[in-house]
């Protein structure tokens, strides 16, 4: 899901910036900034032409909301028509999978998701929203949705008119009946298997052959008998299989490979939240700590989910030496750095380094009292790691 993320970057991109023209130089919107990092923000809910959300600020809870224009039928049906002549996005589609490639309105029948900025307005049930005048906390919304676009664009289309599921009807009655052609690899060469056979279930059937059982000779397909799979997308699959039993067997995949990493990678995914009722009841673990798990996992693979739900057990020495090496690493004057069970915590700064399962340091700040957030930079060097946790706390303030 990488390459799909990094690929809705320009969707996040062209949203921040209509966002950030529509509150005309407000102070709110750097106010809103600091709400949205410090998870003013709560569940966001769209419906066509706005999005909502509770944002709490100064201990009350306010309901914000941005309204945008939705787009018409007929553009609707020119984005449709684009994309049912992509193969990749009608697999991603039919897979219940938003593609990327509305991320780009040049492929996207020049239709862009992102509203103009003139059509972004404003309101709120705090007395400054109540005027449809940008306020500190229909900022902090704009900038979680940017957040949010990132791995889901599901948020703009619903606003804009139309959910994934009914696009995804559109584009399949488009190609109903037809051969949408070859799945194209990612940039890695892998096809996902999903994709691929959602997307030859839509290929017409292929009457079986007239066989002569009086002459029995053997028969050569290039591809699979429609609607299968093309025969060079199952090359890629099997490839793709070949070269990950061989990174199992050499032992070179990312540890620890257990059940709980298999369901921190469900979760981690961008519809993973849905399965956290059932995720708490399988493994026992609180939602909380599963969702802090779940960034772990975005941020360091099944090891960082581990390190995040507890220090892989180091020895003193260990431990000593990794503080030694971070107190040199440091400027003089500093807070001190305390073995904390099997964690070096720097209480005064609000940052934590824990060994993990994979021998690296995990970064981590301070949330709430007690509880911490796992922080990217994972490294073996527990200094480098020390000031990536610095770094991490820097831009994310600590919520009171």
């Amino acid at each position: 899901m990488t390459g799909t993320a990094r690929s809705l970057a320009p969707l996040a991109g062209a949203w921040k910036q209509a966002f950030h023209l529509a509150t005309n130089g407000s102070g709110s919107y750097g106010k809103g900034l600091n709400l949205a990092r410090n998870g003013a923000v709560a569940q966001i809910q769209t419906r066509p032409g706005q999005i909502s959300a509770p944002v709490a600020a100064k201990k009350a809870t306010h309901q914000a909301a941005i309204h945008l224009p939705e787009l018409t039928a007929t553009q609707w049906d020119t984005l449709a028509t684009k994309l049912a002549d992509d193969p990749q996005a009608v697999a991603d589609l039919v897979a219940n999978r938003v593609p990327a490639t509305i991320a780009d309105s040049g492929h996207a029948g020049g239709i862009s998701i992102a509203p103009p900025s003139d059509g972004i307005t404003f309101s709120c049930s705090c007395p400054t929203g109540r005027t449809h005048r940008i306020c500190d906390h229909s900022a902090a919304l704009g900038h979680a949705v940017a957040e949010r676009l990132i791995n889901s664009p599901s948020v703009l289309l619903g606003a804009r008119g139309m959910t994934a599921r009914a696009l995804a009807a559109h584009v399949r009655d488009l190609v109903d009946g037809a051969d949408p052609g070859p799945l194209p690899a990612d940039t890695n060469g892998t096809v996902r298997a999903a994709q691929l056979y959602s997307l030859a279930a839509h290929r017409p059937p292929q009457a079986p052959p007239d066989l002569d059982l009086d002459n029995v000779s053997t028969l050569t397909y290039n591809d699979a008998p429609l609607p299968g799979p093309r025969a060079q997308d199952l090359a890629r699959m099997t490839a793709d299989a070949a070269a990950r039993a061989r990174s199992l067997l050499a032992g070179t995949t990312a540890a620890p490979h257990d059940e709980l990493a298999d369901i921190l990678r469900i979760l981690a995914s961008p519809d993973g939240a849905d399965h956290l009722t059932a995720a708490q009841q399988v493994t026992g673990i609180p939602e909380p700590a599963l969702r802090a798990m779940m960034i772990g996992y975005r941020h360091g693979g099944p090891a960082g989910a581990h390190a995040t739900l507890a220090p892989t057990p180091a020895t003193t020495d260990i431990l000593e030496r990794a503080r030694e090496t971070v107190d040199a690493s440091r400027a003089g004057g500093l807070g001190t750095i305390t073995i904390d069970g099997n964690a070096l915590t720097d209480t005064t700064a609000g940052v934590q380094i824990r060994p993990g399962p994979d021998s690296r340091w995990y970064p981590f700040t301070l949330w709430r009292a007690g509880e911490w957030r796992p922080a990217p930079g994972a490294c073996g060097d527990p200094a480098e790691a020390f000031r990536a946790a610095r770094r991490a706390r820097a831009a994310r303030p600590l919520r009171r």
